[in-house]
């Protein structure tokens, strides 16, 4: 059976890559979306959000442009 600090190690590196690779594929706030950001303006918020160089982006429900990817 393996020790417990070998166990807990191999756990510890596990959980890093787990939430890593969720923390790459994260949301983030568009840099250059001003105003609300409402259903009609959705078209707006993705095209400014391919433009920083991410792959696309949504309206929030607190009207804030996020863009996919960061």
């Amino acid at each position: 059976m393996l020790p417990v600090k070998v166990f807990s190690a191999i756990f510890i590196i596990l959980m890093m890559i787990v939430l890593g690779a969720k923390e790459a594929d994260a949301d983030c706030l568009s840099g250059r979306f001003r105003g609300g950001c409402v259903v009609w303006r959705k078209k707006r918020c993705e095209d400014l959000c391919r433009q920083e160089g991410r792959r696309g982006g949504h309206c929030s429900p607190s009207l804030k442009c996020w863009c996919e990817g960061c």
